[in-house]
C-alpha cells in the first residue's frame, strides 16, 4: 500500500516520513517538496492515500492553495484518499473536507501518534477528524502492541548517552514529525536555538539527516 506525502518544508517531510516507516511498516510512503513531481507520480502511482500540506508553493515559488492542488490531483486521475494537513482554523479544514470531498484532516501540530491514527481511519475508510480520533489512536497503539513509536525522554538519553536533556526534549519532538517552527513553539525555544539543538542531536545520535535520527529514535537502533 503507498501513500504519497506532499508539503514544502523539506524538514516535516522528513521526520513525517520517517516516523511512518516505523509506525505503519505496511504503508511505503513517497515524499516530495515539488508539486509538479507530485502531479507527476499522482498521475502514475497507484496512491491509496495522499497527504497534502494546504499551503504549498507553486511553479516559480508562488503560493499554490490546497483547493487548486486537490483539483490537479483529480485531473492527473489520481483515485486516492486525500487527507488534508494544515494549521488552519478546524472549522475551516472541516469546511474544505465537506465541501471537496477529502478523507478528513489533521492539524500540522498534532503528535505523530495523532497523525498516525487519522491516517488509520482513512485506511480504514472513515473521515478523520482531529474530534473523533481518540479511539482510533487507542487502536493504534494496541497495534503496536509493546513497541513505542514514541520514545520517552528517558529513554532517549539511555539510548543515546551523549544527548543533554534539551536535546533530547527536541529529538522527542521531532519524532512527532514537527519542523523548526513546531518545535520552537512546543519548547517555547527560538528557531535559532532549535537549529542549534538540532545540530547537536544529530551528532550525539550519529547520523547526518534528521530523518535518519527519527528513524533510529523510533526504531530503537542506538549505541546505548
Amino acid at each position: 500500500m503507498r501513500a504519497l506525502l506532499i508539503d514544502d518544508e523539506q524538514l516535516v517531510l522528513e521526520g513525517m516520513a520517517a516516523y511512518l516507516q516505523v509506525a505503519l511498516p505496511d504503508l511505503s510512503v513517497d515524499k516530495t517538496s515539488d508539486l509538479a513531481a507530485a502531479l507527476q507520480w499522482a498521475a502514475t502511482v497507484p496512491y491509496r492515500l495522499v497527504l497534502l500540506d494546504w499551503h504549498l508553493l507553486g511553479e516559480r515559488g508562488l503560493p499554490a492553495q490546497g483547493m487548486s492542488v486537490v483539483q490537479a490531483l483529480r485531473r492527473a486521475g489520481s483515485t486516492a484518499s486525500i487527507l488534508l494537513v494544515s494549521g488552519e482554523d478546524p472549522q475551516r479544514c472541516r469546511d474544505w473536507v465537506d465541501r471537496l470531498g477529502l478523507a478528513g484532516y489533521v492539524p500540522k501540530s498534532a503528535s505523530g501518534a495523532a497523525k498516525e491514527a487519522a491516517i488509520q481511519t482513512v485506511l480504514d475508510g472513515r473521515t478523520a477528524r482531529p474530534d473523533d480520533d481518540s479511539q482510533a489512536r487507542a487502536r493504534a497503539a494496541a497495534r503496536r502492541g509493546s513497541g513505542e513509536a514514541q520514545p520517552s525522554i528517558d529513554a532517549l538519553r539511555q539510548r543515546f548517552p551523549m544527548l543533554t536533556e534539551r536535546q533530547a526534549e527536541v529529538l522527542a519532538v521531532m519524532v512527532q514529525g514537527a519542523g523548526d517552527k513546531q518545535i520552537a513553539r512546543t519548547l517555547d525555544l527560538s528557531p535559532n536555538t532549535v537549529r542549534t539543538h538540532v545540530r547537536g542531536v544529530l551528532a550525539a545520535v550519529g547520523v547526518n539527516r534528521r530523518g535518519e535520527a527519527v528513524f533510529r529514535a523510533v526504531s530503537g537502533s542506538g549505541d546505548a
